[in-house]
């Protein structure tokens, strides 16, 4: 027998304030997304201050929206997938909002929030951080953007020696999930690209681990080679012994510049 009226609203009701309905529960705007960077990266670590921001690994957030926003919430599940490959923040937690983010913009970087409840740097972490707009400073209000637009980074101190992959993946954590909200105070669900992050060596003389040769790394080689500046990510000067001969001479910078600009392979591989 069908519902009468009365019984039916207040059923209604009911599912509403459940959050089970199914015609309150409206899918994503195709232009409403939040993107993570997928990368690869070298083994390393970088443990630096609470809220240093030459943290060793950096994985951008992106964004695409159709209205103006207010705040982003980022819940994250963080999960080895191979190899035990894993990046962990420095501990004892929690962080602030700044010992986890990189805001890349004036706009959602205030009145931030972070929580570390479910996090010990084993494989799955949760982890969550949020911010807003400045409520005296409207134009700390993120405007609609319809392409995509790096807002934050994330920041993680260690990436361990595990060669593999790990993912962050959008998930739940009190409740909350991956939304925005927008300038009329109202939570919207996004579309979300989680990210892969690849484990791997660098290559031979790829002295800033950006997986590229470049005329950046021979600058790296010679201050390594005449001023006894080794590079920043590495762990001495044995990395810059491109022909293993057991020192640094003006013969490595040599290969280098073959190999940055001639493709030349290098004669050894130690």
């Amino acid at each position: 027998m069908p519902l009468k009226r009365p019984a039916a609203i207040a059923a209604g009701v009911v599912l509403f304030l459940l959050g089970v309905s199914p015609a309150f529960s409206q899918p994503p705007d195709p232009r409403d997304s939040v993107i993570l960077e997928s990368k690869t990266v070298a083994p390393g670590a970088h443990p630096g201050a609470l809220n240093d921001t030459a943290s060793y690994l950096h994985v951008k957030v992106f964004i695409t929206n159709k209205d103006s926003l207010t705040y982003l919430t980022l819940p994250l599940e963080v999960t080895s997938t191979s190899g035990g490959a894993y990046a962990i923040v420095a501990c004892p937690c929690p962080r602030s909002f700044l010992g986890v983010v990189n805001p890349l913009t004036n706009t959602l970087r205030y009145f931030q929030a972070v929580s570390f409840s479910n996090y010990d740097n084993n494989s799955p972490d949760i982890f969550s951080v949020a911010a807003g707009f400045d409520g005296v400073d409207l134009s700390t209000i993120e405007p609609p953007n319809a392409t995509r637009k790096a807002v934050w980074e994330l920041k993680f101190d260690t990436v361990r020696s595990e060669t593999g992959t790990f993912k962050f993946d959008s998930t739940r954590l009190g409740g909350l999930r991956v939304r925005f909200t927008n300038n009329v105070s109202l939570d919207v669900n996004v579309n979300f690209l989680k990210s892969t992050v690849t484990v791997a060596p660098a290559p031979k003389g790829d002295l800033n681990l950006d997986f590229a040769l470049t005329a950046t790394d021979i600058v790296l080689l010679i201050n390594c080679t005449f001023c006894d500046t080794c590079p920043p990510p590495l762990p001495g000067a044995a990395a810059c012994d491109l022909n293993c001969d057991g020192r640094r001479s003006a013969a490595d910078i040599v290969l280098e510049i073959y190999a940055v600009f001639l493709f030349s392979p290098f004669p050894c591989n130690a």
